[in-house]
């Protein structure tokens, strides 16, 4: 029997439910249709500040997709965005049977009416099932202090096997065809001395990869600062995740870096639309038909990427296409030569065509105006781009080759020359006439002298 007059602690007064379901965030869709739009807010700050305190304090609510193992948000967008710039994987979630009409009127009903029932049916979590003998027994917390080397905690939410431990660094390969690049720059020797003074704060996430070992999937920078520190063993969250899975995740948590090229961010956009596509699936004219008679739109790839990235389905667009551009192109625009949307025209363009014109950039050391870039485009694209033309589009203009000779020179730098208060502006540039014809004076006996000593030399040459 408790003391009645002894304060029971945190954990008792709010004891953490078994039952309660975590979905991955990768697997959380928009609301499609026509419903009230969320958008990103520029800071979380305050509010991952809060759920690292309090915890989240309610789930979101989730409406179960027709595609199997996905969900498609209703209420918590802001709650859903703190969690990934915090680095969080899975949110505490409600999930309903709802129709897509009951999900869109509660969108809008429940911000003027916070006590608003959510309609459909909740979801049962965990399923029911047979029960069985031999439990599993429940995965121990983990709290701040430092991983053990040894430590392997199981963790298994929303059907997902998953495992924190350690591992050797030469263990882990880099992923396949990741498009950021790990620089040994300032920033990382930073990262390198907080890691030999503090540790690491994150664990890095793997996936095992088909031909042994595993692939590192967030934590690239980590994995190399830990090489350039010397430490062997590294913190890891080993996942299972499908390849597209993997690249979604990937992408995602790159993304979040603050200085990021055009390139890598064109290359990463394309990796990711690419996965989503996959996983989306090809439609059927049923599901099509569906949609047409609810009215439902339902975003593409592109247009979910540029929603999630808080940009428009266009730019993203243009950040792809930068990928169909030479090599030598693609470092002008990572250089700054070349803007994103010059370098997206001139992308559309032929590659011998490009080749051309990045010999032609090169020799003139100037590129193409943004006018100029589209009218290459269109030319390409009609076949009527010839070598002349792309040479043209770089050459120096008749002002270029003739630059207007106009000088601007200050009080300070001319009044030693007039040290006389009264001398006045027509009587300085007389003076710098003056002062000039002298010295073309000189530069014309220099040059006679010059010829006259060849023609003495040339006549004391003995023939032969």
């Amino acid at each position: 029997m408790s003391d009645p007059s002894k304060p029971k602690d945190e954990k008792e007064q709010e004891p953490r439910s078994p039952d309660l379901r975590f979905v991955a965030l990768s697997k959380i869709k928009p609301l499609p249709g026509t419903y009230v739009k969320d958008e990103p807010r520029k800071d979380y700050s305050g509010l991952i500040a809060d759920i690292k305190k309090n915890g989240l304090q309610k789930p979101v609510i989730l409406r179960k997709s027709e595609k199997e193992d996905e969900f498609q948000l209703v209420d918590g967008f802001h709650r859903c965005k703190a969690l990934e710039q915090a680095g969080m994987l899975e949110v505490r979630a409600d999930v309903y049977e709802m129709s897509l009409a009951q999900a869109s009127e509660y969108r809008k009903g429940h911000r003027d009416k916070p006590l608003m029932p959510v309609p459909g049916k909740l979801v049962p979590y965990p399923p029911e099932e047979p029960a069985k003998a031999d439990k599993a027994p429940e995965a121990p917390a983990v709290g701040d202090e430092e991983l053990p080397e040894n430590l392997k905690i199981p963790l298994t939410k929303e059907g997902q096997p998953e495992t924190v431990t350690t591992m050797k660094v030469a263990n882990i390969r880099p992923f396949e065809g990741h498009p950021f690049a790990v620089r040994d720059n300032k920033d990382m020797w930073d990262l390198v001395d907080s890691i030999k003074k503090f540790g690491v704060l994150e664990p890095v996430m793997v996936i095992p990869h088909k031909d042994g070992g595993y692939e590192m999937v967030s934590g690239h920078r980590r994995m190399r600062a830990f090489q350039l520190a010397g430490i062997e063993n590294i913190p890891v969250i080993v996942r299972n995740l499908d390849r597209d899975e993997a690249i979604i995740s990937m992408v995602d948590s790159n993304l979040k870096r603050e200085e990021i090229s055009p390139m890598e961010k064109a290359r990463a956009y394309q990796m990711k639309t690419d996965a989503m596509k996959r996983k989306m699936g090809r439609r059927t004219k049923e599901e099509i038909a569906q949609d047409e008679a609810l009215g439902i739109k339902r975003m593409n790839a592109d247009e979910e990427l540029a929603q999630q990235m808080g940009e428009s389905p266009a730019t993203i667009q243009r950040y792809k296409t930068l990928n169909k551009l030479v090599p030598e192109l693609q470092d002008l625009v990572d250089e700054g030569k070349i803007p994103v949307n010059t370098g997206a025209d001139i992308a559309q363009m032929k590659p011998k065509e490009q080749k051309v014109l990045a010999d032609a950039i090169q020799k003139e050391a100037k590129v193409p105006s943004g006018t100029k870039a589209k009218e290459l485009k269109k030319e390409s694209q009609a076949g009527s781009l010839t070598t002349e033309k792309i040479v043209q589009a770089v050459a120096p203009t008749k002002r270029e080759e003739m630059p207007p000779l106009k000088v601007t020179m200050l009080e300070e730098d001319l009044r030693p020359f007039f040290p006389d208060k009264r001398t006045t502006i027509p009587d300085v540039k007389q003076g710098i006439l003056e002062g000039l014809k002298l010295r073309q004076t000189v530069m014309e006996r220099q040059k006679a002298k010059a010829a006259a000593g060849k023609t003495v030399k040339k006549a004391e040459t003995p023939t032969r």
